[in-house]
C-alpha cells in the first residue's frame, strides 16, 4: 500500500492557503506524474491604492487579482513550494529570479533559503511573504534606496568568477573605457547543465599587445581521463563614461538577465551606455587573437559596469558588476558570429581582507592592526588564523622551531598527503606565514629565537614600534617572558597566552599603558589571585602531569603538553574572541587585564574570569640603581592601611612576592601583617618571630611557592631615606642570605629601597 503522508500533507497545505486573508481562490491541484509535482494556481488579492483598484493594475503592472503557481515538489513538505507567475508578468522588476519556470517569471520572495523559510514560518511564512512581495512590487518598492540598490540575481548560476569587485570598481573613470585583466579557469565542456565554467579574475590589469599574447592563452586537460580543463584567458572590464554636460552615465532600470549571446550581449550594453567601449575593447581584442596560432576555444569573460543611482546593496559604490563568459577562437573571435553563445555567470569576492572581516561581523576599517605573534606552534598558529580569517592576522611572525611530525597532532596546518611530508617540516614562522597568504594576508616570517633577538638588537625593531598594536607571546616559554619584560627596545604593550594542566585552565594577560603593570607583573598577580581559589591552584600547582617529555621518535622527545586537539582549539577560540575584541575596542586604557578560563566539568566549556590590575608604583633600589621594585597594589594599600594605624610610631612587615633576575625586579605582590610580639616606637620598628615562619610557609605553598618571602618593609614618620641602621640590617641579612632581600621604607611622602644581596656590599653606603 502506497504512503499516503504526501498527499494528506498536500491537502492540509491547501486548506491553510484557502484560509489565508488574502487569498481569494484555489485552484484545482493538477499532478506531474513525470516528476511527481502537484501544481495549484493560488488567486492573490493586491492591496492597491484606491485610484489604481479602478483600474486593476499598477503603473508597474501589477493586478488587482494576481494568479500565484504553487509547484508542490513529491517530497513536500521536505520542500519548499516553487512559485512562478503568469507568462505575461513585468520581468523588469527587481527580485525576480533570472530563469523561468515554463515560461513563467519566478519571484524571489525571500532574502535566504526558501525551504529554510517553510520550516522555520511554515507554509503561512511562504504566503505572507508571497503578499509583501506583490504589494511592493504594485507600489514600485522592491527596492529601498535606503538598503542599497538590488543586483541581478545570480546566485542560481553554476559558472562563477572570484574577482575582487572593489579592484574592478577602481578601474571606473568618468570618460568610460575598457581594460584586460588576466582570468585564471577550471571548466568542464558538456551540452547539458552538467557544464560550467570557474574562473578567477587577477587584481592588474595588462596590455594586449601581439608580443603578449602568445602568453595570454593556454588550456589543457587537468589528466587525461578528466573532463575537466584548466586554462589561462583574459577578462574585459568594461564601464560607462558620461553625458556630454559632464554629468555621470546612470543606469536606473531594472533588467532582469535575458543575455544568452553575443547580440544580446552588447544590446545590454548598450542599456547600460558601454556599447562604445565594448565594441573598441573586442575590435582590438579580434585584431590581436587573428595572428595567434592556437584556434582555441578559449573561455572569455567580459564584465559590464553598471552605474546605478545609489549604492549596491552590501557594498558601498553605485556600481554593479554584470559578469558573462563567452568562448573565443582565432581568427574570428566568435565562432557563430552575434549568435555566439553568451552565459551569465555568478560573481563570487576574491578572499580579502574586507570581505573576511564582514564575514566575521566585524567593521571594515582602511588598516589592520599591526601586530607580531611570538611562537608559532598549536596555541600561537591557532590565534593566528583565526585572527587572519576576522581580517586582522598578525604583520610579523616569530618562532626558532621547525615543524616536525608530532606537531600534526595540535597544530593548525596540516601535512600534505603522499610522501612528500618532509616539505612541511620547514621553520614554524615560515610555513605559518605562507598559510596566511591563501587567506590573502601578508605576514613576515622571522625564524629566530626571540632571546636572541632581544639581547643582540638584531631584528629588535621587527617585534613592534610605538604604532603597533601588540606582541602576542604564545609560546609558554618562561625564559621568553623574562627576556620580553626586560628588554628596553620594545615599545609596545605584551599580551600572553597560557595554557595549564593538560588543558584544564587557560591565562591571558595584557600589558597597560607603558607596559605598566608588565607581562612579569600580571604573572606575579596572577600567582597571588591563586590563594583566593585553592581549586585553581591545585590544577595550576597540583601533581597533575602538566608538562612532560612525549616520545617524538626512537631516542628523541619533546616537552610539551599533552592534551587533545579540540580543547586547546576550545582556549584558542576564547583567546582570538579576546584578541578581536581588544583590537576593536582598544587595549585597557589604565593598567592591565588577566583572563582566566576554566574548563568545565564535562570538558566541553569554558568559563572565563577577568580582572583587572592597576599600575604598579616602581622604586629604584638605591644601592642598586638597575634593579626596580614593583610595589603592586594589593601590597601598597596594606602597606599605607598599615601606616595609618600607627600614625606616631614605625610599624612594619613581610614583603611577599617573587623577583625576576631577567630584567633585575623584585615584585611585591602582598604583604603579611607583623606577629603579635613585634615592637614599634617613635624611631625603631622590630619585626616579631612569633609564627612567622609558619604564615610565610603556609603563604608560599598555597599558591605552589611562585610567591615567597622577599623581605620586610618598615615606617618612617618624617620623609628621607634609610638610617645607618637599616643600612647595617640590611648588609647584615645579605651575608645571611643567597637571594637578595628587599628592605623598603614607607615615608609620608614616598618609597625607598635597599638591595640586600651577598654579591654587593654597597648597601651600607649611599
Amino acid at each position: 500500500m502506497a504512503d499516503a503522508g504526501p498527499s494528506e500533507a498536500l491537502l492540509r497545505a491547501l486548506s491553510l492557503v484557502s484560509r489565508h486573508s488574502a487569498v481569494l481562490h484555489v485552484g484545482a491541484p493538477c499532478l506531474d506524474e513525470v516528476s511527481g509535482t502537484t501544481a495549484v494556481d493560488v488567486t492573490f488579492e493586491v492591496s492597491l491604492p484606491s485610484e489604481w483598484r479602478r483600474c486593476g493594475e499598477s503603473p508597474s503592472g501589477i493586478r488587482l487579482k494576481e494568479i500565484v503557481r504553487f509547484d508542490f515538489p513529491a517530497h513536500f513538505p521536505l520542500g519548499p513550494p516553487e512559485l512562478s507567475l503568469r507568462p505575461d508578468f513585468n520581468r523588469n522588476l527587481p527580485h525576480i529570479q533570472p530563469w523561468l519556470a515554463g515560461g513563467r517569471p519566478v519571484p524571489c520572495i525571500y532574502d535566504g533559503d526558501p525551504a529554510e523559510l517553510l520550516q522555520w514560518e511554515g507554509l503561512a511564512g511562504v504566503l505572507n511573504q508571497t503578499v509583501v512581495w506583490l504589494e511592493r512590487a504594485a507600489l514600485g518598492a522592491l527596492i529601498d534606496p535606503t538598503q542599497g540598490w538590488e543586483p541581478v540575481r545570480r546566485d542560481a548560476f553554476e559558472d562563477y568568477l572570484v574577482a575582487d569587485a572593489d579592484g574592478l570598481r577602481r578601474l571606473v573613470n568618468r570618460r568610460g573605457g575598457y581594460g584586460f585583466l588576466e582570468l585564471i579557469y577550471l571548466k568542464r565542456a558538456a551540452n547539458d547543465r552538467s557544464g560550467f565554467v570557474h574562473g578567477q579574475i587577477s587584481a592588474s590589469t595588462i596590455r594586449l599587445n601581439p608580443k603578449s599574447v602568445p602568453n595570454l592563452f593556454r588550456e589543457m586537460s587537468v589528466h587525461r581521463d578528466s573532463p575537466l580543463r584548466h586554462g589561462k584567458s583574459l577578462a574585459l572590464v568594461v564601464w560607462p563614461g558620461k553625458h556630454p554636460s559632464g554629468e555621470l552615465i546612470v543606469n536606473d532600470a531594472y533588467l532582469p538577465e535575458t543575455v544568452r549571446d553575443v547580440d544580446d550581449l552588447k544590446k545590454r550594453a548598450a542599456l547600460y551606455h558601454c556599447a562604445k567601449e565594448l565594441d573598441t575593447a573586442l575590435g582590438l581584442l579580434k585584431q590581436r587573437v587573428s595572428v595567434y596560432r592556437e584556434a582555441g576555444p578559449f573561455t572569455l569573460a567580459i564584465i559590464l559596469l553598471a552605474r546605478r543611482p545609489f549604492d549596491v546593496i552590501g557594498s558601498e559604490s553605485p556600481i554593479e558588476l554584470c559578469p558573462y563568459v563567452v568562448d573565443i577562437c582565432s581568427p574570428s573571435l566568435f565562432a557563430n558570429g552575434g549568435a555566439t553563445a553568451v552565459r551569465p555567470v555568478a560573481h563570487r569576492h576574491s578572499i580579502s581582507r574586507p570581505l573576511l572581516t564582514r564575514m566575521t561581523g566585524g567593521t571594515v576599517t582602511l588598516e589592520r592592526p599591526r601586530w607580531t605573534l611570538v611562537g608559532a606552534g598549536s596555541l600561537g598558529s591557532k590565534l593566528a588564523l583565526h585572527l587572519a580569517r576576522a581580517g586582522n592576522g598578525p604583520e610579523v611572525v616569530l618562532d626558532k622551531s621547525s615543524m616536525t611530525p608530532h606537531n600534526a597532532a595540535r597544530h593548525a596546518l596540516v601535512p600534505a598527503t603522499g610522501d612528500m611530508q618532509l616539505l612541511w617540516m620547514d621553520a614554524k614562522a615560515r610555513v605559518l606565514c605562507e598559510a596566511l597568504r591563501g587567506l590573502n594576508h601578508e605576514a613576515t616570517p622571522l625564524a629566530a629565537d626571540i632571546v636572541a633577538v632581544l639581547t643582540s638588537g638584531r631584528n629588535s625593531h621587527r617585534l613592534g614600534s610605538e604604532r603597533s598594536w601588540a606582541v602576542v607571546n604564545s609560546t609558554a616559554s618562561l625564559v621568553v617572558r623574562e627576556a620580553i619584560a626586560a628588554t628596553r627596545r620594545m615599545p609596545v604593550r605584551v599580551i600572553e597566552t597560557l595554557l595549564f594542566t593538560g588543558g584544564l585552565a587557560g591565562l591571558v594577560t595584557t600589558e597597560g599603558p607603558d607596559r605598566n603593570p608588565s607581562t612579569t607583573d600580571l604573572m606575579a598577580e596572577f600567582y597571588t589571585l591563586l590563594r583566593e581559589d585553592a581549586d585553581l591552584a591545585r590544577i595550576i600547582f597540583g601533581s597533575n602531569d602538566n608538562v612532560s617529555r612525549r616520545s617524538i621518535g626512537q631516542g628523541c622527545g619533546s616537552l610539551t603538553m599533552a592534551m587533545s586537539d579540540g580543547r586547546l582549539s576550545l582556549f584558542a577560540a576564547g583567546m582570538s574572541e579576546y584578541l578581536l575584541a581588544r583590537q576593536r575596542d582598544g587595549l585597557p586604557h589604565e593598567g592591565g587585564e588577566i583572563l582566566i578560563g576554566r574548563l568545565s566539568d564535562d570538558g566541553l566549556g569554558l568559563k572565563w574570569h577577568t580582572r583587572r590590575v592597576p599600575p604598579v608604583i616602581v622604586v629604584r633600589a638605591m644601592n642598586r640603581r638597575s634593579w626596580c621594585t614593583h610595589i603592586h597594589s594589593r601590597a601598597l594599600t596594606k602597606i599605607q592601611d598599615e601606616a595609618a594605624r600607627w600614625p606616631k610610631v614605625e610599624t612594619g612587615g613581610v614583603l611577599m612576592g617573587r623577583i625576576s633576575e631577567g630584567s633585575r625586579t623584585v615584585h611585591v605582590v602582598d604583604v603579611l601583617s607583623p606577629p603579635e610580639d613585634s615592637s614599634r616606637s617613635a624611631d625603631k620598628f622590630v619585626l616579631g618571630k612569633r609564627g612567622l615562619c609558619q604564615q610565610m610557609a603556609a603563604y608560599s605553598e598555597a599558591v605552589g611557592w611562585s610567591l615567597y618571602c622577599l623581605g620586610t618593609w618598615h615606617s618612617h614618620l618624617s620623609p628621607g631615606g634609610p638610617s645607618e641602621t637599616d643600612r647595617a640590617t640590611a648588609k647584615a641579612v645579605s651575608l645571611a642570605r643567597l637571594t637578595p632581600s628587599l628592605f623598603l621604607i614607607h615615608t609620608p611622602t614616598d618609597f625607598h629601597a635597599l638591595l640586600a644581596d651577598a654579591t654587593d656590599v654597597s648597601v651600607s653606603h649611599d
